[in-house]
């Protein structure tokens, strides 16, 4: 009861409850025993971690993040989020497997989770309270933090919140609602698409092989081939799993690469929870044999075609139908995570080859910046994909991911492989080291 009051007193701003926003209310009806969508931010510094500083440090920003400062529960037709009466999660030593799956019970309830090795700080949290973006700032925020009570001097700015200030509501906002407002049509299916194949790794194991290299040199080989640094290594990705077909199967089928696109680049908004959604990048192998250079130009063509106002607004107005469809809206909550769960074994990722998602440059604070050696960005470990990929550049440091759920890693090794035929130094890294 103590620590209830201390709570009240700690965090007055935090609403007593809300509603899953609509990109979220789909994640608790996939969870399964062994995965849940999770994904991974970490800072590795230039100083060893200290976890009781840490801990005072995550406890010092909880109040100034809402939106993490919850536990889900379950209503008759929805879930919805209540604030937390703990102060925070324990931070623990880190683990060899990530991401693992999310029970709702566990962790004292928190859908986040904080951990330490060496220099770095690592933050899993689970899709339903926010994406990529929203991850960051915390986790910026709360390294930031971290340094601070080490002695240093950190000003607010970039992904660094100041939590002298009272959280906004504006931070809360489910965006995705606000903005649903197309009459337009917009196709929802997609053909089923090449899977790599590999042995699978028992549940809860996955192997995770970063590879560092200079953001500079990355970025000039993009600029004079006229594309973007996410439509870079979509290209590559393609080619690796084309080549990788080809050798597997007769029967080609097409590959594709899904994209997250953070819809904050299109709207203004301030909202800390879920704001992206994925488009889809793709070539059919039986058409011909592509160039890397021909796979640049469709990556770059296909995905800009997509990345447009009207059709990204009607892709969230088509996401938008369960919760504003009057007979659905009402079904009562088990019916709904039976049919999520079914619709998501029947045709979750079967449309995606390989996911490619990038933080892209993580601003933080001029005194900030030189304490930090790296950044990490990882997607959690898929169902059915063999691997999963993220991006994230810090100053001149751009780290490329990959989340296998095999036990091969050919896919890993051509990819940098061809990266460093291309000129690129890479130091690559693994949790199986």
């Amino acid at each position: 009861m103590a620590e209830n009051k201390m709570r009240e007193k700690r965090n007055p701003n935090l609403p007593e409850w809300f509603k899953l926003d609509n990109a979220a209310s789909v994640f608790p009806g996939q969870n399964t025993g062994t995965w849940s969508n999770i994904f991974r931010f970490c800072m590795e510094l230039r100083e060893e971690i200290d976890p009781d500083i840490l801990t005072k440090a995550l406890e010092n920003i909880m109040p100034r993040f809402p939106g993490f400062d919850v536990r889900i529960r379950k209503g008759l037709f929805w879930y919805y989020f209540e604030k937390n009466p703990n102060v925070a999660p324990d931070v623990k030593p880190d683990i060899q497997n990530p991401c693992h799956r999310v029970k709702f019970k566990e962790n004292k309830g928190f859908l986040f989770r904080v951990y330490y090795h060496g220099k770095r700080v690592a933050v899993d949290t689970y899709h339903a309270i926010t994406d990529g973006h929203g991850a960051a700032v915390f986790s910026c925020t709360l390294v930031a933090e971290y340094l601070k009570l080490c002695g240093h001097s950190i000003t607010p700015g970039g992904l660094v919140l100041d939590t002298n200030e009272a959280p906004k509501k504006a931070e809360l906002e489910d965006t995705f609602s606000k903005i649903a407002n197309s009459k337009g049509k917009i196709k929802r299916s997609d053909k089923y698409v090449y899977h790599a194949k590999g042995t699978k790794l028992p549940k809860h194991m996955v192997n995770i092989i970063s590879g560092t290299m200079s953001f500079g040199d990355i970025h000039k080989y993009t600029k004079e081939h006229g594309v973007t640094i996410t439509e870079f290594f979509a290209a590559l990705l393609l080619q690796v799993h084309i080549e990788k077909q080809r050798k597997e199967s007769k029967k080609q089928k097409e590959v594709s690469v899904q994209v997250p696109i953070d819809l904050r680049s299109v709207y203004k908004t301030e909202t800390l929870r879920n704001f992206t959604i994925c488009l889809r990048t793709k070539v059919d192998p039986q058409l011909g044999d592509y160039s890397f250079e021909e796979l640049l130009k469709q990556v770059a063509y296909q995905l800009r075609l997509a990345n447009d106002e009207k059709k990204l607004n009607a892709m969230v107005t088509a996401n938008m139908g369960l919760e504003r469809n009057p007979v659905l809206k009402f079904l009562p909550l088990a019916i709904k995570d039976t049919g999520v769960g079914i619709s998501f074994l029947i045709t979750g990722e079967q449309t995606t080859t390989v996911l490619l998602s990038n933080i892209g440059a993580v601003k933080l604070p001029e005194d900030m910046l030189p304490l930090v050696e790296k950044v990490v960005f990882m997607p959690g470990p898929g169902v059915r994909n063999a691997v999963r990929c993220g991006l994230a550049t810090v100053g001149d440091n751009l780290v490329f991911t990959v989340a296998s759920i095999v036990k091969e890693t050919d896919i890993e090794k051509e990819i940098f492989t061809r990266l460093v035929k291309m000129g690129f130094h890479v130091k690559v890294e693994s949790n199986r080291d």
